[in-house]
């Protein structure tokens, strides 16, 4: 009688994503980018169509990966694990389950965008530089809310000077370290 394997992800049935986990799984060290896994998996690169459903796949195993996580930390699997064991067995444990997790990065050299399966050091250098870019476009607004000295409307329909904003913003800035980059 056969076993039937155990999938505690929860992941829905999609032929295309065992052809990409696949793939994955052969292919570890290789940097790819949609397009070249579009082709490496015999669709056509140059269809929108296929590119998107390759890219609604690695989409599909990221948001599954945060409700794992979640589940996983919820039933305290990991509440004796510092951050970087956490997230490493997470990762390993959500591979096994023919699943992975992927970011983009840009490289500079190669002109291009390429997905990364990354590691928790990565993952915080990422999220600080999402920050900094998020922080940066606040800090034009409230620049621009000063010269025409706009109000700060609240949800309640007052409005406030924007120097509270300013001055709830010095410490942000100060956590993001965004005054010496």
């Amino acid at each position: 009688m056969k076993r039937k394997k155990r999938n505690p992800v929860n992941l829905k049935t999609n032929l295309l994503r065992y052809k990409i986990s696949e793939w994955c799984s052969k292919h570890k060290d290789e940097l790819f980018n949609v397009p070249l896994l579009t082709k490496e998996l015999g669709l056509n690169p140059d269809s929108f169509s296929d590119r998107n459903q390759v890219y609604s796949c690695i989409l599909y195993w990221r948001n599954k990966f945060k409700e794992f996580y979640e589940k996983q930390k919820k039933i305290g699997t990991i509440d004796n694990m510092n951050r970087y064991e956490a997230w490493d067995t997470m990762l390993y444990n959500y591979n096994l389950n023919d699943a992975y997790v992927f970011l983009s990065r840009y490289d500079k050299e190669m002109n291009c965008y390429y997905f990364v399966q990354p590691g928790f050091d990565m993952l915080e250098n990422m999220d600080k530089r999402r920050l900094n870019k998020q922080w940066k476009g606040i800090q034009t607004v409230i620049e621009e809310m000063q010269l025409q000295d706009a109000r700060l409307i609240l949800s309640d329909g007052s409005r406030k000077p924007i120097n509270e904003l300013l001055e709830a913003g010095e410490h942000v800035s100060e956590l993001l370290d965004s005054h010496k980059e």
